[in-house]
């Protein structure tokens, strides 16, 4: 392979999904010679407010969001150069641009492809690639449950954990809903107590494969496909 010249960043929402990045797609994506790096969003801002609590994380409003992926394309004018975003569809910022109109959505894919579209029609730069996750990031852990199981041995943990399988056995990944109390990682967290989301997360996925993610998860398949193939 040459070396990778073309250069990816993932705009993150938090320390989760920049986990992911860094030791999921980052070395995926470095075999079809890209370079890939993340950033989290609303991280700078949150820290020059002197919050250093949950915000000093990343997250925010979507005002700071956007202000971070434009000076990220401005700081990196190359025609080498993309900037992709992982945000989840569960949970956006009320001010993220179209979030309210919801009335001609006939699914919540239908309304991620309409997110999306808003989304880069307001960055306006072609070397951006707008993505988001049906509902969230957790949804690709939700593919990856029985993985999830090496990592735990607490009789409570695997119950849980087993009560989870039945519950969402008939459900899709990415069909697994928006809500406080059904969506995915509010359903890890009630069922798994000791589930820790930036670092099991990733861990499952590590184990199952990209491949058993993306065979379950086909928008995220089809987000990482472009990237593969269709970026440059």
């Amino acid at each position: 392979m040459a070396d990778p010249v073309r250069r990816l960043i993932v705009a993150v929402e938090g320390s989760t999904e920049d986990n992911f990045v860094r030791r999921i797609l980052q070395p995926h994506l470095w075999s079809y010679g890209i370079a890939v790096s993340s950033t989290i969003v609303g991280k700078a801002k949150a820290a020059a407010r002197g919050n250093k609590g949950k915000g000093a994380r990343g997250g925010g409003c979507y005002s700071d969001w956007e202000r971070d992926i434009r000076n990220c394309l401005k700081d990196n004018p190359s025609g080498d150069f993309r900037l992709t975003t992982l945000f989840d569809l569960y949970g956006l910022p009320d001010d993220f641009p179209g979030r309210d109109r919801i009335a001609s959505d006939r699914s919540q894919a239908d309304r991620c492809d309409r997110l999306e579209q808003v989304m880069g029609k307001r960055i306006d730069d072609w070397r951006f690639i707008p993505y988001l996750q049906l509902h969230e990031f957790e949804a690709l852990v939700m593919a990856c449950l029985p993985d999830l199981e090496t990592i735990y041995d607490a009789p409570d943990q695997l119950a849980g954990l087993a009560r989870l399988q039945a519950e969402v056995a008939s459900l899709q990944p990415e069909e697994i809903n928006n809500s406080k109390e059904t969506s995915p990682s509010h359903r890890l967290e009630r069922l798994i107590p000791d589930y820790r989301k930036k670092l099991h997360g990733p861990d499952a996925i590590e184990k199952a494969g990209l491949a058993h993610v993306r065979s379950r998860c086909p928008r995220f398949d089809n987000w990482l496909t472009g990237l593969e193939m269709k970026m440059f």
